[in-house]
């Protein structure tokens, strides 16, 4: 809102303190990764969890190779494909500049 209490339309990415979490994070893209998400997704990474209660989404950020306390986050989430065993999370790397993320 303005000084004035008028809607600007203007949103701000809120995080939540970072959570740690262990799950099998993939070393790179594979053509079985690649079929999961559809042949047209950009993405570097995948992460795989049991979790089927995971809150993971598509705001989701995550630091796989930074670290939290010292650093910005490394990782987005691009797509989430969840079946009756698990929970994939399709991820890019982001590259934060003044504190906006920029794909690489």
């Amino acid at each position: 809102m303005d000084a004035d209490g008028n809607y600007t339309g203007d949103t701000e990415e809120h995080y939540s303190e970072p959570v740690k979490a262990l799950m099998n994070v993939s070393g790179g893209r594979g053509a079985a990764d690649v079929a999961m998400f559809g042949f047209d997704s950009a993405y570097s990474r995948s992460i795989v969890t049991e979790d089927l209660t995971t809150p993971f989404n598509t705001e989701t950020v995550f630091w796989i190779e930074n670290d939290p306390d010292t650093q910005p986050h490394d990782y987005r989430v691009v797509g989430v494909s969840r079946t009756v065993n698990q929970v994939v999370l399709a991820l890019t790397e982001v590259h934060i500049n003044n504190g906006e993320a920029d794909a690489p």
